[in-house]
């Protein structure tokens, strides 16, 4: 469930200075699904053999744009701030607008987690054929969702060099709602039990029908404190995982690809994450690439940072919003430290 929203939209600060990288529109296509994904590429002025990223954004009520814009705080824009930072230090950085987003084709809530996973495969694939870019040297950063999606593509594909994870999903769904209050917890589980054991042949409206009867019944071990604002989501989570994607979601073991990749990692929590818990992924993600026999994996919690990972460079007056933020400079360095290794 999403966290108490960044509010009022503080301004953003970004690198100093004029970018020492151009900025440019381009657009492929993910030929197994006759998708097109538009984006823009930066590119560090005289780059040559230089490492890629490929940008993975989360899920939300509606597909996000390539800046991952945040719609709470328009201003902050998190994949801008990390290819601005990226490409400052030599690093070519693909950012690409979801299926259903800006001039991207397709819809993401009707896709599955293997059909997103093969957009970011194409998206490596245009990457390799840049003149700037070393062929070898492309990798996947994914933020949230893009945990479970950008693990499967490295395996899918002999193009990605390494994955960078933020705050990335790597567990069932269930297990990161154990933390949730006792009501929402109830319902929550019950009604994403009952998706992961719905038939594939149930249509959607058949769906809804089973998912909001789960939610329903759950609420019998609901409190009465908490009854009205449970109750208050249950049009919200009916209607968003009745879509095929949720439900592939649901049947997607998150353990499978991480279980056979081999290829560099490094996954980065904020200590202060309560959408995604951090101890609660790290922990299965260590034991799924132990099994993999992984040799070459980070795994780093940063201290007073939530799931969005941006931080207050100008407080407001006592009470108020903060006025300024910046996407934090310790995961910045982190991932341009490890990329630049690598």
């Amino acid at each position: 469930m999403p966290q108490a929203p960044i509010r009022d939209s503080p301004r953003p600060r970004e690198g100093a200075g004029p970018p020492p990288y151009t900025a440019v529109e381009v657009a492929f296509q993910n030929a197994v699904d006759n998708v097109q994904l538009a984006g823009t590429l930066t590119v560090p002025r005289g780059a040559l053999n230089a490492p890629a990223v490929l940008l993975s954004q989360g899920l939300g009520f509606e597909p996000f744009d390539r800046d991952y814009t945040l719609p709470s705080a328009p201003a902050l824009k998190s994949f801008l701030a990390i290819a601005d930072a990226l490409s400052r230090n030599g690093i070519v950085v693909l950012r690409v607008d979801d299926r259903g987003a800006g001039r991207s084709s397709g819809q993401k809530q009707l896709s599955s987690v293997q059909q997103l996973a093969g957009d970011l495969v194409a998206g490596v694939a245009f990457l390799k054929t840049r003149p700037e870019v070393d062929p070898k040297r492309i990798g996947i950063i994914g933020h949230s969702f893009a945990g479970l999606t950008a693990p499967i593509a490295a395996v899918r594909s002999n193009d990605v060099a390494f994955v960078i994870t933020l705050a990335g999903l790597m567990t069932d769904a269930r297990v990161n709602f154990e933390r949730l209050p006792a009501g929402l917890r109830a319902v929550t589980t019950a009604t994403w039990t009952t998706l992961a054991q719905s038939s594939p042949t149930l249509s959607p409206p058949e769906l809804e029908g089973r998912l909001r009867d789960a939610f329903i019944s759950a609420m019998a071990n609901v409190s009465s404190q908490e009854r009205a604002s449970v109750q208050g989501t249950m049009a919200g989570i009916v209607t968003q995982w009745a879509t095929p994607l949720r439900r592939s979601q649901a049947l997607t073991d998150p353990g499978e690809a991480l279980r056979a990749l081999t290829k560099p990692f490094m996954a980065i929590h904020g200590a202060r994450d309560r959408e995604l818990h951090a101890a609660t992924n790290l922990g299965p993600l260590v034991r799924y690439l132990g099994e993999a026999a992984n040799a070459d994996f980070t795994v780093a919690m940063i201290p007073d940072i939530d799931h969005w990972m941006w931080v207050c460079t100008q407080p407001s007056e006592p009470g108020k919003p903060c006025a300024e933020m910046q996407f934090s400079p310790k995961v910045l360095d982190l991932i341009t430290n490890w990329i630049q290794k690598h």
